[in-house]
């Protein structure tokens, strides 16, 4: 399963187009602050995270759908100068999400214990600073498609939205991270379990 999380207003809002599978969804973020609620709205109800906790290394967001708690994100804290998300639901499952950043390109791959079940990829050029994120998922875990959309939302709400800017035009990005977390991610991944795919679409357009 691929899913695309396409913003589509920044500055005054930060709103975001998703498709999960045939489903479409209605994302938010915070207008005015990073620390408002994110949503994710759908024909199946709504998804939506409200911060609890703030501290230095913590930052905890609750997450209900359709008014019933679901789960929550946090980052945490790993090591003097490290640190990874968590998603937990309430049912006990919960994934790590590692953020490594590797010239254009942002990278989180998302782990259920040992087991990497679904890669985010950001790209860091982008216009009017609308980003486009894909995530994909393994088909098996397709039940978590709703919650790590969320999750991304939440992400890019924090560390790529630019309120009340006042440039537009195209924004060209470079980073890289230096984190002992790096070899979480595999190059070799995506390839293996989505081959006709890459970020800018199918490989090739015939099949």
């Amino acid at each position: 399963m691929i899913i695309k999380i396409s913003q589509t207003a920044s500055n005054i809002k930060q709103s975001y187009d998703v498709d999960i599978g045939d489903a479409y969804y209605r994302g938010e973020a915070g207008n005015i602050s990073r620390y408002q609620p994110v949503t994710l709205v759908g024909k199946e109800g709504e998804l939506k995270g409200v911060l609890n906790t703030l501290r230095a290394w913590e930052r905890l967001f609750d997450v209900t759908k359709n008014g019933s708690s679901h789960g929550s994100f946090a980052r945490v804290k790993d090591g003097l100068f490290s640190k990874y998300y968590s998603i937990s639901l309430v049912e006990g499952e919960s994934f790590k999400c590692y953020c490594i950043s590797k010239g254009r390109f942002e990278y989180i791959p998302i782990y259920r214990g040992d087991v990497q079940i679904a890669l985010v990829e950001t790209f860091l050029s982008v216009e009017d600073y609308k980003y486009v994120h894909k995530l994909y998922l393994l088909d098996e875990y397709a039940c978590f498609a709703e919650m790590l959309a969320l999750f991304v939302i939440y992400y890019a709400g924090f560390v790529y939205a630019q309120r009340y800017h006042m440039s537009s035009g195209s924004y060209y990005g470079y980073s890289w991270s230096f984190s002992r977390h790096n070899k979480k991610y595999d190059p070799s991944w995506r390839e293996t379990h989505f081959p006709d795919e890459n970020f800018f679409g199918k490989l090739n357009i015939f099949k």
